[in-house]
């Protein structure tokens, strides 16, 4: 069922627009600088991956589990291959002095993940996720504030733009900050009620109930997590410099 306020003609085509703008800046600045194609291969699949989370995004009323993987699609998938698309050397060099104005709140390592963690919160506040459930206006937010939380945690995640020397304490961090997304994953799926008041009276896409919906919307945000998991628990048992 598509709601009323789902997405009109102008959000697609300026959601699809912006995401071909980017990937074919991104295609003239790696052309130019000879980087590996398998790097533009992942920048091209996390173009891809945007484009698609759209799906998902732009009737955010139809199912809360595709809501739900749209969002993670975007902050946990989206994120890291962005980033793997540019040589960790050039990312090295976002921390240049004439890159300060940005670079010293983006890549602070404290700022990262107390945006992650207040993003994480904040968005799955019944009240504050009701009001973003009203109007799907919202959706296309914050589903770009969850990409630009993720992008700044995984940057401290990722060899160049690390700004901690020691892979364990990054790792920890990681970890830290990763830690609530999990545990509302696992709230969702346990839960014996309906948390979010606009999907009780929705019949969600599949013939899921309301309930059944919101569970696997848990599993699909603990799924998604578990690469940035493992990624620090990998740097936090490693350890060294």
């Amino acid at each position: 069922m598509i709601g009323a306020q789902a997405w009109n003609a102008a959000a697609w085509w300026l959601w699809s627009g912006a995401v071909l703008l980017v990937l074919l800046g991104y295609s003239v600045v790696a052309w130019h600088r000879r980087w590996p194609a398998w790097r533009w291969l992942l920048f091209a699949g996390a173009c891809a991956l945007t484009a698609l989370a759209a799906q998902g995004l732009h009737d955010p009323l139809r199912s809360m589990s595709a809501y739900a993987a749209a969002l993670m699609a975007l902050g946990q998938g989206v994120s890291p291959l962005l980033l793997l698309g540019v040589p960790a050397a050039t990312r090295a060099a976002w921390r240049a002095p004439r890159q300060r104005w940005w670079a010293q709140w983006l890549l602070d390592p404290w700022v990262a993940v107390a945006v992650f963690v207040l993003l994480t919160l904040a968005l799955n506040v019944p009240g504050v996720f009701d009001s973003a459930l009203a109007n799907a206006v919202f959706s296309a937010p914050i589903g770009l504030l969850l990409l630009l939380g993720g992008l700044m945690l995984w940057a401290q995640l990722l060899d160049g733009s690390r700004a901690v020397r020691r892979r364990w304490v990054a790792g920890l961090l990681g970890w830290l900050a990763g830690t609530p997304m999990m545990v509302v994953a696992a709230f969702w799926v346990w839960s014996p009620h309906v948390l979010y008041m606009p999907y009780l009276d929705v019949l969600c896409l599949w013939n899921l109930s309301p309930l059944q919906d919101q569970h696997y919307a848990g599993l699909v945000m603990f799924v998604a997590g578990l690469p940035l998991q493992l990624r620090s628990a990998w740097l936090l048992i490693m350890g060294g410099d």
